[in-house]
């Protein structure tokens, strides 16, 4: 059984394709917005100065990680007409070296900066796909990217040429190294790679934008079409390899007027943003052009320059740049959040009352106004949300894949209320077909079931996957999400699990393992948590990375994690009872209540230790074998 199909009440009478007349790929997009916003400023970007290095914390094995500490400029802007004549000359650059439009692709292996979106547009301008790869990405995930693809050019940092040079013979077909230039490599290095390489072109960015320049009297090759691939994008590939997904010109513009249905009264060229997601995460990506679209200025920065603490000599990207907009990941607000209780923590005992008499007070006057009720069931929990919307700024739910180019649902600003995604972006549809194993049915009251969506920017297959093609999509063509939802009665979407993380127990019943993870995380001692379960055991088990001053505090004591008290069976059972405590508190049923917790002795779980996706994403598959014993001996 199936819902009815849901759409936002802005088109119930057909879904939005375009956001105007005269847009329909990515290159109209960069042209109206340079008509319509002309000298405004559009993007601003940092010089590092100079990196500063340090001997950080040691790991779990003791050795120490070197840290860079950088140094950085003030923000410079370029206005819209600036980056239009940039885009074109970066396209008629890459067609000057040989890169034949509507076959040859570029790969994009680098951090986020306004480097990386000209050169995606540039190469979109003269219909040349680019691939996404995370800059994270090890060696062999990038060879793939690039194998897989028929890639024969890459844009890369300049710092991460060593690297690269360890795989350029494994890939013969790439012929094209375009790097952004840093204070980290010398001249001496780059000829070096020139002179090993030599069946390879590296060519440095601005040398690039020069050559195009000088072209730029030259009959545009290729401008594209709205059928046209121009970003084959992987996902994080939190299970399993990852799968390529490829983007049209159209999917991207629809994206951008389902985006700006719901959220384009909302900013304008007052408004400045921070962008320091990885553009190889769709979020990133797309709000990046909805930014573009608006005319709003994006000013870039890296998560690890952020605040004043993290770089020298010079004011963090945050105080620095002074947004009124972030885009961000649960995983941030959730850092943001433990970083906030802790600071709040070392306070006096008067004004630690005092901010938190001030949340309860802000929480209650929002209670009692509220027009929709508040729950307790995203993946996201309600009590981040709640926690940095009523001590920060207000954080408005989406929810988007790469194969719908990031839309799917949003709140409205207008209509804020905590745990739900909000009503369906403008260019989607959407119905919610029954999951009958894990008890979630189309018929119930309020309707429940995988979330299945479809619309003009929505993809029709993975880059030559036909087996998960095929998986993807029900037999009448709509592509399904492997995310349970549920429509409440204002229309107003909520992802309350997802297929791949729901386990059976011995009982029949089926744990939601995000679910639990989002609501133990708001325990005070937690900085991470993985939820375990298995088809043996009726409860769950949760695998911790305990934030050590609250942990300290706990134990009444000044020793850490560092010298094993996490491993000490006083350390788990305060911990465990803190977990059952909040356990309590959200009125989890019993097989929802941990039964056993393992205190991890890794410092935290991110991408260099290969426990999460380059977007902070769980991989439970790494992160039970590394405590698998831990995991046997709390549970003999």
């Amino acid at each position: 059984m199936e819902t009815p199909v849901f759409r936002n009440v802005k088109v119930k009478d057909g879904l939005s394709i375009i956001p105007e007349d005269g847009i329909r790929t990515v290159k109209d997009l960069i042209r109206r917005s340079a008509a319509k916003f002309g000298s405004n400023p559009a993007f601003g970007s940092r010089t590092e100065i100079q990196a500063h290095f340090k001997d950080g914390p040691p790991d779990a094995n003791g050795n120490k990680k070197q840290l860079i500490i950088s140094e950085l400029s003030p923000y410079k802007f370029i206005s819209y007409i600036e980056y239009e004549k940039l885009v074109t000359a970066i396209g008629l650059g890459l067609v000057s070296l040989g890169l034949t439009p509507s076959q040859d692709k570029i790969c994009m292996w680098a951090q986020t900066s306004a480097s990386w979106l000209s050169t995606f547009h540039g190469a979109a301008s003269q219909s040349i796909a680019i691939v996404t790869a995370y800059s994270n990405l090890g060696l062999s995930g990038l060879q793939h990217a690039i194998e897989s693809t028929d890639s024969v050019a890459i844009f890369v940092d300049s710092s991460s040429i060593a690297r690269l040079a360890l795989t350029l013979d494994a890939v013969p077909a790439l012929r094209l190294v375009v790097y952004k230039n840093d204070t980290r490599i010398s001249g001496d290095a780059i000829q070096k790679f020139k002179q090993d390489f030599s069946h390879v072109k590296f060519i440095e960015f601005d040398e690039l934008v020069s050559l195009g320049r000088s072209a730029a009297a030259t009959p545009e090759p290729h401008s594209p079409s709205p059928d046209d691939i121009c970003a084959i994008m992987y996902t994080s590939g939190s299970t399993g390899n990852p799968k390529g997904v490829p983007l049209r010109h159209k999917n991207i513009v629809a994206a951008v007027s389902g985006w700006n249905i719901t959220w384009g009264g909302h900013f304008d060229s007052n408004d400045v943003v921070l962008a320091y997601l990885p553009l190889a995460h769709i979020m990133e990506f797309i709000s990046e052009h909805g930014f573009l679209y608006w005319g709003v200025p994006m000013g870039y920065g890296t998560p690890r320059t952020l605040f004043d603490h993290s770089v020298q000599n010079c004011k963090g990207d945050l105080t620095e740049l002074r947004p009124t907009y972030m885009i961000g990941v649960p995983a941030i607000w959730v850092s943001a959040r433990k970083f906030i209780v802790a600071s709040i923590g070392a306070y006096p005992p008067d004004k630690q009352t005092a901010f938190w008499d001030a949340l309860r007070e802000k929480q209650k006057a929002f209670e009692e106004g509220a027009v929709f009720p508040c729950e307790r069931e995203a993946a996201f929990s309600g009590h981040t949300q709640e926690f940095i919307s009523f001590s920060l700024a207000p954080i408005t739910g989406c929810f988007g894949m790469t194969e719908t180019c990031g839309t799917g649902a949003m709140m409205d600003p207008t209509q804020w209320h905590t745990g739900s995604l909000g009503g369906l972006s403008g260019c989607v549809e959407a119905k919610l077909i029954d999951y009958e194993e894990a008890g979630y049915h189309a018929s119930s009251s309020p309707p429940e079931g995988e979330l299945c969506i479809r619309g003009a920017s929505v993809v029709d297959s993975y880059w030559r996957n036909e087996d998960e093609t095929s998986k993807a999509f029900t037999e009448d063509g709509w592509p399904k999400t492997g995310d349970i939802g549920r429509f409440d009665e204002h229309g107003a979407l909520w992802i309350i699990d997802r297929k791949k993380n729901l386990v059976k127990n011995p009982n029949g019943q089926y744990i939601a393992l995000e679910k639990l993870e989002a609501l133990y995380r708001s325990a005070p001692v937690v900085a991470n948590v993985c939820i375990y379960a298995e088809s043996t055991r009726v409860k769950p088990t949760a695998i911790i990375i305990p934030i050590e001053p609250v942990l300290n505090k706990l134990l009444q004591s000044s020793a850490g994690t560092e010298s094993g008290l996490s491993e000490t069976a006083e350390a788990q059972r305060l911990v465990l009872k803190q977990l059952q405590e909040k356990a309590r508190e959200y009125d989890l049923p019993s097989l929802e209540v941990v039964e056993a917790v393992v205190l991890s002795p890794l410092k935290e779980w991110d991408v260099t230790n290969g426990m999460t996706t380059a977007v902070g994403k769980l991989k439970r598959r790494a992160i039970l074998e590394y405590h698998q014993q831990s995991i046997d001996e709390v549970r003999k």
